[in-house]
């Protein structure tokens, strides 16, 4: 007579969806992850240019004909600018990599499009 029997355990978290699946594909869970993240970054950068877009043109109304102060804001909208040209190259430089190295993670992402 066998007292101690094997068992198969397994754990799921409830608040991931599809655990199960993740437990027995790490590769599609490390993939999902990248993929939050590059998401995470690309909301963080487009609230943080919007942000600069509203100040400077605050700043732009509050120069009052002051050259310096003009100039100011219209530096802060080329840098909003140009950050978001930054944060798209990189975007479209990791999914190059991904297609010249069969990175199956970087070939799949997609940039995050808000729906209502």
């Amino acid at each position: 007579m066998k007292i101690i029997h094997s068992a198969f355990a397994q754990i799921n978290n409830p608040v991931i969806t599809d655990s199960a699946n993740q437990v027995a594909n790490p590769t599609d869970y490390v993939n999902s992850v990248f993929q939050t993240v590059i998401t995470i970054f690309f909301v963080v950068g487009i609230v943080y240019f919007l942000w600069h877009v509203l100040f400077a043109g605050y700043h732009f109304i509050g120069s009052d004909g002051d050259p310096k102060k003009f100039e100011q804001a219209k530096n802060e909208i080329m840098h909003a600018f140009v950050g978001l040209i930054a944060m798209f190259s990189i975007f479209a430089i990791l999914k190059l990599v991904g297609y010249t190295l069969g990175i199956t993670g970087l070939e799949n992402l997609t940039l995050p499009i808000p729906t209502l």
